[in-house]
């Protein structure tokens, strides 16, 4: 599987570096958004997901045919941690965990520290185009891994 060739094909780096220099503002993040807050943003989604109490985390796990996408979001005073995993015929397939760290772990270039790696809200609002953002582009990585694995 040419796993850079799918992050280059949905352009990855610059959405999502691009989604953390829009949403940087670390002394204004809504320090204090609540389980609720967060829950009625995640609903106006149409996904299903479950929050994992023991990780303090979001999961959303989806199966297509032998591949498994899942989710992880750490929603946590104004800061958004997202994770990626993917297995594929029970398989674990690398680079999975913080899609901050995907760049580098496939050799294409990404400041990842300048732009800050993790987005950070001040509103509701915010959190709602954040994660709108992050579904984009799980979307996209999603069909681009089932086409790699139809060729």
């Amino acid at each position: 599987m040419k796993l850079k060739k799918i992050f280059e094909n949905i352009d990855f780096v610059n959405r999502y570096q691009s989604i953390c220099e829009k949403y940087n503002d670390f002394d204004n993040r809504m320090r204090d958004s609540t389980k609720q807050i967060q829950k009625e943003v995640l609903d106006s989604f149409n996904y299903k997901y479950k929050y994992v109490s023991n990780g303090s985390f979001y999961q959303i796990k989806e199966e297509n045919n032998e591949i498994s996408f899942s989710l992880h979001m750490v929603i946590k005073g104004g800061v958004i941690e997202t994770l990626f995993f993917l297995d594929v015929d029970g398989k674990t397939i690398e680079p999975q965990g913080r899609i901050d760290f995907f760049p580098e772990d496939l050799g294409i270039p990404f400041e990842r520290l300048k732009c800050g790696a993790l987005p950070k809200y001040g509103s509701e609002e915010e959190l709602k185009e954040i994660l709108k953002e992050i579904f984009s582009i799980y979307e996209d990585l999603k069909k681009e891994f089932v086409k790699q694995l139809e060729n």
